[in-house]
């Protein structure tokens, strides 16, 4: 069909042209106001969508193409005709476009508390900045990432909801918990920081450290308020769209900040499930088996890495047992699903180990001695101890997670990416799909009713009164039976309680 305002093609069943906004055939309906009425609003519609800019986003061509398609619907969604029912939809839209311009690469480290997630996040980042301790130390989501110019610490606080749904969810069993929140003064702190602004600060090197540790260590009341906290470095080894995220643990006290790792699980792109290289018993292969429910059964994007692999009596010869029982545990469809990717997705580390190496010069007389216990597990004695820290450093296998992010991730992160805002396109399309099939009924209701001459809209509306009479007959009926009912039951009671009384009385 053609257009008789702009000439354009359109679908043959259609009212309006989506290309002028034109109605092909106002002459034909009865109640002209209502035709007119649309054709204002198409016409709103058209010339706003005519007007959208859009910005090309270089790194992918497909992916510009979607931005380009949501944006349209978001100027769509805008309008007058949809603003009271689309904000919902509106948000959805703002969240892909903004992470189709600025696609991130987040790898996760999950665990339960104390698995060696943020040790080993130290040991990748050439530096100690993720807070750990000899008690749980992990309870804010805490992302690192590439920066440019200068680093930084950029931190959100949750809101009096969040916090709320965070306290209400602390489990019956949390007295360390709570005696910690009150020995910290955690009331008297709550009241300064739910619903703070975000907090941005950039720092030099030298006070990074101590700027993370406040706002993430449970050595600090602030802590407590802390929703994320995002760190840039200027000395980030990876590419700028990687972020590695060290989270709260999977068996936190809280349930509500175990949540949030379980939910951020199937958000990553890519995840290190960190488990003790002694320990895969059946909390934590319940634990494992979540993480990849959580990931929509990809395993791919899942490695599992023993860590403190050095805590074992006989580190080589031991772990060589627990990776095949290991591989055998996590072959099935719950897990990997074939014992190859298994065996080629299970490292052991020992971070901690790589660390004191890489720090020996200011060490102090404690982190030696550990050091040394270590070594000697080696065969390394204390007093050729320092000529031997680059192969140490070497069987910590921390290369090997670096080997695993560079060959297993980084050479197609981009893929893994593309894919990832797919799958995102797609669930949007439906959403989007849906709304307007919704939309579309309800209109054509108002079309079709527009078209009707006033006697047959007179009959439906006269059909539906006497239906609704009949109900409210009915309805007063049934209340008169109800209430004979109640009358009839009350004098049969009352008879059986006075013949109670008469027996009694005998």
């Amino acid at each position: 069909m053609i257009c008789k305002s702009c000439k354009q093609t359109i679908p043959d069943y259609s009212y309006f042209c989506f290309h002028c906004g034109c109605c092909q055939n106002k002459d034909s309906f009865n109640v002209t106001e209502v035709v007119e009425s649309y054709e204002t609003d198409i016409r709103s519609m058209v010339s706003s969508l005519s007007a959208v800019s859009h910005k090309t986003v270089r790194w992918n061509s497909t992916v510009d193409s979607y931005i380009k398609k949501i944006e349209m619907m978001k100027v769509l969604l805008s309008n007058e005709v949809f603003a009271s029912t689309s904000s919902s939809l509106i948000k959805k839209c703002d969240a892909f476009i903004g992470r189709c311009k600025s696609p991130e690469f987040h790898i996760a480290f999950v665990g339960t508390i104390k698995a060696g997630k943020s040790t080993l996040i130290n040991a990748l980042l050439g530096q100690n900045l993720a807070s750990t301790s000899v008690t749980p130390e992990t309870a804010v989501l805490t992302k690192f990432r590439h920066c440019e110019y200068t680093n930084y610490v950029r931190v959100s606080f949750y809101s009096q909801d969040e916090w709320k749904m965070l306290w209400d969810s602390i489990s019956s069993n949390a007295d360390v918990f709570k005696q910690e929140y009150a020995s910290l003064h955690g009331d008297a702190e709550k009241q300064k920081w739910i619903d703070h602004t975000e907090v941005y600060t950039e720092l030099s090197d030298d006070d990074l450290n101590e700027e993370i540790e406040r706002w993430t260590s449970s050595k600090h009341a602030e802590h407590y308020f802390v929703k994320e906290v995002e760190v840039g470095l200027r000395n980030f080894k990876m590419p700028e769209q990687i972020v590695f995220v060290d989270t709260p643990g999977l068996d936190d006290a809280v349930k509500y900040r175990s949540d949030v790792t379980r939910n951020y699980i199937d958000r990553a792109n890519a995840v290190f499930a960190c488990v003790k290289s002694d320990s895969l018993t059946g909390p934590e292969l319940t634990t494992l088996i979540r993480i990849f429910a959580n990931t929509s059964y990809n395993p791919e994007k899942v490695f599992v890495i023993g860590t403190q692999w050095d805590s074992l009596n006989s580190p080589e010869k031991d772990w060589k047992k627990q990776k095949t029982e290991w591989v055998k545990y996590l072959s099935g469809q719950d897990c990997y699903g074939n014992s190859k990717t298994a065996e080629r997705n299970i490292v052991y580390t020992a971070a901690y180990l790589n660390n004191l190496c890489r720090d020996y010069l200011f060490l102090d007389e404690d982190q030696k001695y550990t050091l040394m216990s270590t070594a000697m597990k080696f065969k390394i004695m204390p007093q050729v101890l320092e000529e031997h820290l680059e192969k140490l450093m070497q069987m910590s296998n921390v290369d090997s997670v670096e080997v695993k992010i560079s060959q297993d991730i980084l050479s197609k992160y981009q893929d893994y990416l593309l894919s990832d805002i797919e799958q995102n396109m797609n669930s949007l399309n439906e959403d989007l799909n849906k709304y307007f099939a919704e939309i579309k009924e309800s209109n054509q209701k108002i079309l079709e009713a527009s078209n009707q001459n006033i006697e047959e809209i007179r009959a439906q509306y006269d059909e539906a009164k006497r239906n609704l009479d009949q109900i409210d007959k009915y309805k007063s009926d049934l209340v008169n039976v109800m209430k004979l009912v109640k009358e009839d039951t009350e004098r049969r009671v009352q008879s059986l309680v006075d013949q109670l009384k008469d027996l009694v009385n005998d």
